[in-house]
Formats: C-alpha cells, structure tokens, sequence
C-alpha cells in the first residue's frame, strides 16, 4: 500500500478519536451546565458588591461637610464595606475558570477597589479629627475619581459576567443538539476501519523509527553515522533518501558555521583592540587641551595679583592670594574628567572675587540658575565655564569706559543643558567673529594673532573638550555685535552622578 494509502487510514484512526471525543461531551454537556451555574453565583457576587459601593459612594456624597455627623458617616461606610469584603472573595478571578476579559476586568476592580478603600481610610480620619476642610478636598481630587473607575469596572464585570453565561448557554444547547445524531454514525465508522489502520501501522513503524533514531543523533551533532536503508514504499524511499541528503547539507553547513564564527570572533577581537587604541588616543588629546588652559589662567591671574600688590596693602594681597590658592588647586589637581556643576559655579565665584578687587564696581557678575538644577548632581567637564567668562572681562569689558555686566545663565531639559555667558562689553567685528566661528567648526585651534583679540584658543579648548566627552553635536556657539556685547552658548547633555542615576 502507498503511503497516501496509508494517510488514509490514519485519518479513520482521527474519527476514531472523534467518536470518543464525541462520547465524553455528554460528560462535558453537564459540566458546561454546572458552570453556568457557576457563573449565575458570579455574577450575583458582582452585582452584591456593587451595591456596597454605591452604598459607600451615597454615604460620603449625601454628609455634609463640616455640618455632619461624623459617626454616623463611619457607620453607613463600615456597613458598606461589610458588604464589599463579604462579596469581592466569591467573585470568580481565576484565568482559568473565566475569560480573559473577564480576568483582566476582575484584577482591576480589586485593584481599584484596594486603592479606594485606602483613600476612603484616609477621609474617615480626617472627619474623626475634624479636619473637615482636608477631608473634602480629599473626597473631591481623589476618591470621587476613583469611585468612578472603580463604579466603570464594577459595571463591565457584570456586562463581561452575563454576556459570558449566556453564551456558554448558546454553546451548550448547539453541542447537544449536534452529538446525538453524530455519535452513532462515527462510532460505527471508526470500528470498521480500526483493523485496517492496525495493518498499515505496522509498516510504518519500522522506517518512521529509523528516521526518529537518525534524528535524535543529527540532534546531538552526529553526522557521521552509516545513511538509512532505503524502504520498499516509494513514499518512505523518497523521505529516507532525502533526509540522507540533508544530513550531509547540515553537516556541511555547521564546518562553514564553525569557520565563520573564528573568523567574526577574530574580527571583533580586531576591532575591540583598535577602538581601545583610539580611546587612549582620545583621553590623551583631552588631556593635552586640559593643560592648555592652566598656563593661559595663571598669566592672567598673577598679572591681576601683582597690580593690585602695588596699589594696595598687604592684607587685600593676601585675600587676593588667598582666593588664587583656591584656583590653583581646582587647576592643578582635579584630574576628574567630570566633577558637579556647584564646583564650576565656586570656581567662577573664586575668579570674580579676585578680579572685583581690581575692577570694582566696573564689572559686575549676574547668576540666571534654573531651580529644575540640581548643582551638586549634575555633572559637567572641569574648567570650561572660568575660561569663558575671563574672554568676557579682558575681551569684552575690560576695554569699555563705563560699567560693564558678566550674566551667567544656566538652564536644562531632562536630557540637555544650556549655559549661556553674555557680556554687555565692546563686541567683536563681523570679521573676528566669522574667523572664530570657522575655527570652532572646523575644530582647528586659532592662531594667537591680534585680529583674533586672544580670546579664541580658551574657547577651542571647552569646545574640543566637550566635543571630545560627548560627540560633534555639542559644543560652542558665538554670537556677538560691535560695541553691543557677546554671548556664548554651551550645549550639553544633562549627565548624572552614580547615585542619582541609581535613584532613577
């Protein structure tokens, strides 16, 4: 016999199962009924905790606050909740005796219905204490919008409820109807054609086991095993030589596999060495501009300290030098790549105190810092805000006659920050200021020529830096109008330390 031949009877042996199938959904009819009553006792249970809810929501919107009876609230609520905790455990919950909209309905009446009783805990101990005020604020932002929710799914759980008993009812009486005229005609189908298919299983085993054995051992990785003997039916023969074939395709594929994966494994080894290369190479250029800036700095700073020495008396020397100590220190031994925000600000501060003494009044300092900041969490490169603001006082203020302003604003998104430094000094002209743009673009450091007016080797220094920390989309961006002033924007993302990103 072919093995379509076969098939054949493996499909009398189907109707055999379906004849047995068919038997036990008597029993099935009858445990369908029971479970109809089942749900005629749910829904019941649902529609008896809703009516406690409704009592409890009727009890707090009928008191009237301030004016009511504080006890007699808490016995109607006590009651109703008598009533709710009585009936929300007989409600059936279980994925496995109802559907799934039903058991999504039910998880969120129970959860509603715990955080609503919280709430109404909460307004009942409030009213004990004669916070009247507080209890009705409560009542109207929390629990009458919960009430709600909870009223929605209490009102879907019994729809869900009905609309499930009603149609297992539906399937019930259309089972029943179909199993007593079929029962009869695939029971006798089945008993005559359960001979034949005991015959045609016998042949089929022996080749269908062989096959099982070979591929349990293809399974384990064996592919060198003997090939199956081909059978007589034509079928089998196909199926056994084909399965021969393809445990030679496979094994075949796994040595190309196997080759592949050395190879892609010594690439990525390739690769991982290369990119550790060009990281020190990175941290080595990032370090290298860092200590541009220490020598620029301290020029500048003793240059102040030794004006002011000659004009006034040794204890204005020694604030002055008291104040330098502090700068130095920040320059020379804060090797982090990335410390808060507040040492930034300190060290800016630091630097002011200084050059106030020699200024005065003509220079004056504006802090714009946005509350949504945390100074001490949030982290930023070290030194890149004293250098942009020390071009503000020599570059910008420092040539102009009459009093000039140093506005440091500092503001952030949950994922940037923005630092903006203006002065209201003597501005660049149009052709200083495309000059230095070009250098800030083309990430080139500027020559120390007078059209440059020294200010643009401190800023490519924070804008290779930061570019350097955090990629080519952030960095500086000037902006400045002869004998109006010049702003600097620094653009950022918002970084964290360890623990607050832990918290988050």
């Amino acid at each position: 016999m072919t093995l379509k031949g076969q098939i054949s009877l493996c499909l009398a042996a189907f109707f055999l199962a379906l004849a047995g199938q068919i038997f036990l959904s008597f029993y099935q009819s009858g445990t369908v009924l029971r479970e109809l009553d089942d749900q005629m006792g749910n829904f019941n249970a649902i529609s008896r905790f809703q009516n406690g809810v409704e009592q409890s929501l009727s009890a707090m919107e009928n008191y009237r606050w301030e004016y009511g009876d504080a006890k007699a609230l808490t016995e109607e609520l006590n009651r109703a909740f008598s009533v709710t905790n009585a009936w929300l455990w007989r409600i059936q919950g279980d994925i496995g005796t109802v559907s799934e909209e039903q058991y999504l309905l039910y998880n969120a009446v129970s959860t509603t219905y715990g955080s609503y009783t919280a709430l109404v805990g909460q307004l009942e101990e409030a009213v004990a204490s004669g916070e009247d005020a507080q209890a009705a604020q409560l009542y109207y932002n929390k629990i009458v919008p919960c009430g709600g929710y909870l009223r929605q799914y209490t009102q879907q759980l019994l729809n869900r409820a009905i609309a499930d008993a009603q149609s297992t009812y539906t399937t019930v009486s259309a089972l029943s109807d179909r199993v007593k005229w079929a029962q009869t005609v695939v029971v006798a189908l089945c008993l005559a054609l359960g001979c034949v298919m005991a015959l045609s299983v016998i042949h089929l085993l022996t080749p269908v086991q062989q096959l099982i054995g070979a591929s349990r051992e293809v399974t384990r990785g064996v592919f060198d095993s003997p090939d199956l003997p081909v059978p007589h039916q034509p079928e089998m023969a196909q199926l056994t030589e084909a399965f021969n074939h393809m445990k030679h395709s496979m094994a075949e594929q796994v040595t190309t596999l196997r080759e592949k994966n050395e190879m892609e494994r010594e690439l990525h080894r390739q690769k991982t060495e290369a990119l550790e290369l060009q990281n020190r190479m990175e941290r080595s250029r990032l370090q290298q501009l860092r200590s541009q800036i220490d020598p620029h700095f301290l020029f500048n700073t003793l240059n102040v300290i030794l004006q002011t020495a000659g004009q006034e008396k040794a204890y204005r020397t020694q604030a002055l030098i008291t104040a330098l100590s502090h700068l130095l220190r920040y320059s020379l031994m804060s090797n982090d790549e990335q410390v808060p925000l507040a040492r930034e600000v300190r060290i800016v501060d630091e630097y002011y105190s200084i050059y106030h003494v020699r200024f005065g009044d003509r220079v004056r300092m504006v802090w714009r810092i946005s509350d949504s900041l945390d100074l001490t969490e949030t982290m930023v490169p070290s030194f890149i805000l004293q250098p942009i603001v020390e071009n503000c006082v020599f570059h910008g203020l420092e040539p102009k006659a009459e009093q000039g302003h140093v506005t440091i604003r500092i503001s952030g998104t949950k994922d940037m920050m923005k630092v903006i430094v203006e002065d209201d000094g003597v501005g660049m002209p149009p052709d200083v200021l495309d000059k230095m743009r070009a250098a800030l673009e083309e990430e080139r450091q500027p020559t120390n020529q007078p059209d440059t007016h020294g200010n643009g080797i401190a800023m490519y220094n924070v804008n290779q830096r930061i570019k350097l920390a955090f990629g080519r989309d952030y960095g500086l961006f000037v902006y400045s109008t002869e004998n109006l002033g010049t702003d600097v924007e620094i653009w950022m993302p918002k970084v964290y330390t360890k623990e607050e990103l832990l918290m988050q």
